[in-house]
């Protein structure tokens, strides 16, 4: 599926235009990431569907997901790609990325996309970032995003781990439930893959 392709659903929403010309920003940066993007956003989609979400509502939280990381556009590839620990100014900057990027897409996207790229590092039992929301605070999209976001990234490669399997995901995922993970978002994914409704790229 070519990027065009991917933002063709939006067109329902009359915001395809802003979508593909956001795509096409990541691309040009970092093909890898948008990869990434690509991937929590069909992830992101499925968990949704799983959960009875449809119409509007589940178009925006494909869309922010695909743009979730869309704030990392500010930051440094030596940084996103450094083979180590991130020092603490490092992992600061990093943890702007939520932020900036609800900073780009609340000028021309509507606020159910941007909340996936503003809450998707916060977690239920509020020590996520940039604001420590807890559960009842985080809004559904950006549960979902967060989710589908951390599938992705554990089974990729990464500059500073190797991939997991995706028993091993799952793992994390169900550990995590109800503290860094909302647990009905968890629950929803583990029966799409059991039922083989969802088949994970891994």
């Amino acid at each position: 599926m070519t990027e065009s392709q991917d933002a063709q659903p939006a067109a329902i929403l009359g915001i395809e235009t802003t979508v593909e010309a956001l795509v096409q920003a990541m691309i040009v940066w970092d093909a890898e990431n948008y990869r990434h993007c690509l991937q929590t956003a069909e992830y992101a989609a499925a968990i949704a569907a799983g959960l009875g979400i449809e119409g509007v509502e589940a178009e925006h939280i494909r869309i922010g997901a695909l743009l979730h990381d869309i704030g990392k556009l500010g930051v440094d590839l030596s940084v996103l790609r450094k083979p180590s620990s991130l020092d603490a100014d490092e992992l600061e900057l990093i943890q702007l990325h939520p932020a900036a990027g609800a900073s780009i897409l609340e000028r021309v996207l509507p606020p159910a996309v941007v909340e996936c790229a503003a809450a998707h590092h916060e977690q239920p039992d509020g020590r996520g970032y940039p604001n420590g929301l807890a559960e009842p605070d985080i809004p559904l999209g950006a549960l979902i995003c967060r989710v589908a976001d951390v599938l992705d990234s554990l089974t990729t490669e990464q500059t500073y781990r190797s991939a997991v399997s995706i028993d091993e995901a799952l793992a994390e995922l169900r550990d995590g439930a109800g503290t860094r993970y909302s647990a009905a978002v968890v629950d929803a994914l583990v029966r799409l893959i059991e039922t083989q409704q969802l088949r994970p790229a891994a």
